[in-house]
């Protein structure tokens, strides 16, 4: 049995070594000669070599850059902004804490008041930025008890002044306050109203403030306004400053 496993292995291995011998490429399938003749222009492909390690680097240095100088126009542009935005409060605060300058007529009468509103309105000033202001000049005041046309009454109210110790007089004119009594004549209603509170703390009843000559109404017109431009507005009417803490009326 042995021998003819050993005769039929070296017929196998002569059978073998013959087909070798026949087909040499058989050993050596790394060359193939057949792929050869079916390149394309051979000679026209090149080999690139490597890129050098340095090209990564440089790379990342320009992204490195564009980004700084993003970075860099962004901070300009935030500074501009602050700036721009500090600049408009400033402006902005120097408006608002301007100072308001009140200046008014000499005393007009009612005619060139409303012509002297009218052209500033039409200048563009506020109509809340025109104010008047009313003076009274001259008259004379009383304290004053009356009319009595009765003489009964009339004695009965100077026996009344007498006893609380009141100094008065008899009242003749104007006729419509006559006939009456004036416990104290004052040049300003002021005045003669500050009397009239005292007599009725030492027990005056009925006593009243009243006007025995009318005073004179002199009538300002006030302007006040931060810009002095609408004066250009009033055809040359002279204006002085306001007087200080003086009443008007809008």
């Amino acid at each position: 049995m042995l021998r003819l496993i050993v005769l039929v292995l070296l017929v196998v291995n002569a059978a073998l070594f013959a087909w070798l011998q026949a087909n040499p490429n058989t050993l050596q399938p790394d060359r193939e000669p057949q792929r050869l003749s079916r390149q394309v222009s051979p000679d026209a492909i090149q080999v690139l070599p490597d890129l050098p390690t340095s090209a990564p680097r440089a790379g990342k240095a320009a992204a490195a850059a564009a980004s700084t100088s993003a970075t860099a126009a962004s901070a300009a542009a935030t500074s501009a902004a602050a700036a721009s935005a500090t600049a408009i409060g400033a402006f902005a605060h120097k408006t608002s804490d301007a100072e308001i300058d009140c200046s008014e007529t000499p005393p007009i009468d009612g005619a060139l008041f409303g012509t002297l509103k009218t052209a500033l309105v039409k200048a563009g000033v506020p109509p809340d930025a025109i104010a008047e202001r009313r003076q009274a000049q001259g008259g004379t005041w009383l304290v004053y008890l009356g009319r009595y046309a009765d003489p009964l009454v009339w004695q009965q109210k100077v026996d009344e002044m007498k006893k609380l110790d009141v100094k008065f007089e008899r009242v003749n004119n104007p006729p419509a306050l006559a006939p009456g009594l004036s416990l104290g004549q004052f040049s300003s209603q002021p005045d003669a109203a500050r009397r009239l509170d005292e007599l009725t703390k030492r027990g005056v009843k009925g006593a009243k403030v009243v006007a025995a000559t009318p005073p004179i109404i002199l009538l300002h017109l006030q302007v006040r306004a931060t810009d002095p431009g609408w004066r250009h507005a009033t055809a040359g009417q002279r204006f002085n400053s306001c007087p200080v803490d003086a009443p008007s009326n809008t």
